[in-house]
């Protein structure tokens, strides 16, 4: 009866994961073996990596079970395949898993790890711009690696990360290459005509400022003052910090192609 629910849970995982074959490398196999158990992994990984296989292969037959439209089945089946395979690889690479308690099971309720796996699959579930959610799965491999982030900055940068579109991850990029494409070196305030194009990308740069993610270096008015507004930006002198430079690393967002980032500076030449 075991190996047989054994056998239906792995065929469901399998399904799942069906849905995003397409795993770098085509690791499909890889991970598959890996959330089965395979003993070469198993020989490193440990107690933390036997309990992060536990709670990918509990989150992902959750998720089976659920009633899911055929979008939302290959959202979740691509951020926890991801998630799975960039685990097993950083394993396979002699990195060791937290072990700060974050994948133990609490007294009363679920360990850290397991809620911060199913932020992320619920986040992804409903997420309509599919270009984030690899990053989101390079967001849920990173933090098990991780103790600098607690639980509660887990929680933080999965919010954080759910509220920016797909643009502003780019922007984020942008701003660690932006001597590659001629930016902008002045402020837009007396800037005579705004295209579309170009407030557009203005605003979502200054909306990252406003979350604390981006600096743009805003001048000081001659009072002393901050004045704050997307006419304010100077392309050339944005910076990620703070949370945004969390993301950029956690989220692997350098890895961004080109062909993504290019129409963006175009727009803030």
């Amino acid at each position: 009866m075991n190996e047989s629910k054994s056998s239906q849970e792995s065929d469901n995982l399998k399904q799942l994961f069906d849905n995003y074959a397409e795993i770098a490398g085509g690791g499909l196999g890889a991970v598959l073996g890996f959330l089965a158990g395979d003993p070469v992994t198993a020989a490193f990984s440990g107690a933390a990596g036997a309990a992060a296989v536990g709670i990918l292969k509990n989150i992902g037959q959750e998720f089976s079970d659920r009633v899911l439209s055929p979008r939302e089945d290959f959202r979740v089946g691509k951020v926890l395949a991801i998630a799975a395979f960039e685990i097993h690889q950083r394993l396979e690479n002699g990195e060791s898993l937290r072990d700060d308690g974050f994948f133990d099971q609490k007294s009363i309720g679920r360990s850290d790890a397991e809620e911060i796996a199913e932020a992320i699959m619920l986040k992804c579930q409903r997420e309509p711009q599919e270009k984030k959610i690899p990053y989101m799965g390079h967001l849920k491999a990173s933090i098990a690696f991780d103790p600098n982030i607690s639980a509660d900055m887990g929680h933080q940068l999965i919010k954080a990360a759910e509220e920016l579109t797909y643009r502003q991850f780019c922007i984020l990029k942008l701003s660690s290459v932006k001597y590659r494409y001629g930016l902008r070196n002045q402020d837009y305030q007396n800037h005579e005509k705004f295209s579309k194009e170009l407030y557009q990308v203005l605003q979502e740069c200054h909306d990252l400022c406003l979350k604390s993610y981006l600096d743009y270096k805003i001048p000081l008015t001659f009072s002393g003052q901050i004045t704050v507004g997307y006419m304010n930006i100077q392309p050339n002198k944005m910076t990620i910090y703070g949370i945004g430079e969390d993301l950029f690393h956690l989220m692997k967002l350098s890895a961004i192609p080109d062909q993504d980032i290019i129409p963006i500076a175009e727009v803030l030449k």
